[in-house]
């Protein structure tokens, strides 16, 4: 229909469309998609197209994990459900099937698109950064606008690495002054919107990148810089046994014990002996007497005590819990203690007054510490992000002991986990029995050990056999990719196969061209 030029320039802008579009939402990762497919169908050469899918090896591999869910529908019980299971899976074998029979992208061209999604993570971290600055967000993760908060993290730790790729593929200063500026915005964003997953997946990289350096090294540089990693390793388990021992600190003085009656004469509550929660070193527990809290609470508040705030946690929790931070009694004399300052922090969700000062992530760090307190004290662990991670990995495990060699199938793995829940008798509530938040083991659910071996050859076996030709860009793609398998099903989301699938290929198949350039030079010698 169009000429080859035209044909190529709408591919390379799809191309570019999609690598930043997964950066935006639904729609604008959806779009470049049908584009890039139907410029492909326009572009005709099908018997040429056809020779080309026959012969690689490699466009089958990557459309194993596509044609194991078309095959596990052959199994499944709910026909709606696997359907739109395999809708999401498209570009896991829309993509090969266009990347490998167009022309490779030349370096140039790569650079340029690798430009170009840096420009989109800047502009949606600029957005978020915005909507966290105008917004009083209790739950600084909901400033991430487009995707998930944790997601968002691994995609600015791979825009890092790229940034870090470019900056040594060039010898302009101008442009290693703009990666290093883009690198060190992007870590403050990180910092800032309390991207704690992000954070942890790079230092990981900065560890892999400093033992790849350490072992190009000579021998007593590499001592020397186990040495190092040996130190900051320690240093951090120190820290974080610091804030642990923190957390755990109580206070033995007389405001810390439990009283008979308040100061007007009434009784406090009974003790809820299961509770061992503390704000500050305090008891929450203690010295609670919910009538005077209750009438003292009316004239300093327009806020129901027994309402929700806008996280959906209670005003009473809340107030508890801040009156504790504070080591108050909470009855009408400890109300009575509290600024107007204190009051609006209570109505905005705010449960302990350190934390107004408190950094994003030390925030975070104490909440991962309460909710494993609660997992310990037999809690029910629903809404707690971290912990409720064991209860889906329980059920996922008993699962695939029940079906061990083919899975449940595509469409019924969450009627499987919904069963799971009940046989094990979950104490999570029925809106957080979710499935298994761990890649290997919805592969393992839905396909058995069979699929996961699939599965594990998908990813493996390209790195090892074209290892010479792949950009090392790619390596630390996929290390960001894989330790995202261990906490998140990447591949169960629009926006994660998404993005798997998208650098996957590319990457695969530049290194793929590179290859055959490679051999048949090498033919014509």
């Amino acid at each position: 229909m169009f000429s080859p030029q035209i044909h190529r320039t709408i591919f390379l802008i799809a191309l570019a469309a999609l690598g930043g579009g997964m950066l935006l939402g639904t729609v604008p990762t959806s779009v470049p998609q049908f584009v890039l497919f139907g410029n492909w169908l326009l572009e005709g050469d099908f018997k040429n197209k056809w020779r080309i899918i026959k012969s690689n090896k490699l466009i089958w591999i990557l459309s194993s994990v596509f044609i194991i869910h078309l095959t596990g529908l052959i199994h499944t019980a709910d026909i709606q459900r696997g359907i739109d299971d395999i809708r999401i899976k498209i570009p896991l074998q829309l993509l090969p099937l266009v990347f490998f029979t167009s022309a490779p992208l030349r370096k140039s061209e790569l650079n340029r698109l690798l430009w170009f999604i840096i420009l989109l993570v800047v502009i949606s971290s600029l957005w978020c950064l915005y909507y966290n600055a105008t917004h009083e967000l209790t739950d600084i993760r909901k400033a991430s606008r487009f995707m998930s908060h944790i997601r968002f993290g691994l995609f600015i730790d791979f825009a890092i690495c790229i940034l870090f790729y470019l900056s040594i593929q060039t010898e302009t200063k101008s442009v290693k002054m703009l990666t290093l500026f883009l690198i060190i915005y992007l870590i403050v964003v990180m910092l800032t919107l309390s991207m704690v997953t992000g954070l942890v997946m790079f230092a990981l990289l900065c560890v892999v990148y400093f033992v790849y350096l350490l072992f190009r090294q000579k021998s007593i540089y590499r001592i020397a810089g186990i040495a190092v990693l040996l130190f900051l390793f320690l240093f951090g388990l120190n820290i974080i046994n610091s804030e642990w021992k923190n957390y755990n600190y109580v206070d033995i003085s007389n405001n810390n014990k439990q009283k008979i009656t308040t100061l007007s004469g009434r009784a406090y509550f009974k003790i809820d002996s299961t509770n061992k929660h503390t704000e500050n070193g305090f008891y929450i527990a203690y010295n609670i007497q919910y009538d005077e809290l209750g009438v003292a609470w009316k004239r300093r508040s327009q806020a129901d005590l027994f309402s929700t705030d806008k996280n959906g946690i209670l005003v009473t929790w809340n107030a508890i819990r801040y009156l504790s931070s504070k080591g108050l009694t909470k009855d009408s004399a400890g109300v009575a203690q509290l600024t107007d300052e204190d009051i609006k922090n209570i109505e905005e969700g705010i449960t302990n007054y350190r934390y107004t000062a408190a950094s994003p992530i030390r925030k975070r760090v104490k909440e991962i510490f309460w909710e494993y307190q609660d997992y310990k004290q037999g809690f029910n662990p629903s809404g707690n992000t971290l912990l409720m991670r064991l209860e889906f990995w329980k059920a996922a495990i008993y699962i695939i002991e029940r079906n061990p060699i083919f899975g449940v199938g595509t469409g019924d793995a969450q009627s499987a986990f919904n069963r799971a829940y009940l046989r094990t008798k979950s104490q999570l509530s029925p809106e957080w029995r979710l499935r298994s938040h761990n890649q290997f083991l919805a592969i393992g659910v839905s396909f058995g050990i069979a699929g996961l071996l699939v599965f594990l050859f998908y990813l493996f076996y390209p790195v090892i056999k074209w290892r010479k030709q792949l950009n090392k860009l790619y390596l630390l793609f996929l290390l960001i990719a894989l330790i995202s398998f261990c906490t998140e099903d990447t591949l169960e989301t629009q926006s994660g196969v998404t993005f798997f699938a998208y650098f996957n290929t590319l990457f695969l198949w530049l290194a793929y061209y590179k290859s055959e350039s490679e051999r048949e030079e090498n033919q014509n010698l």
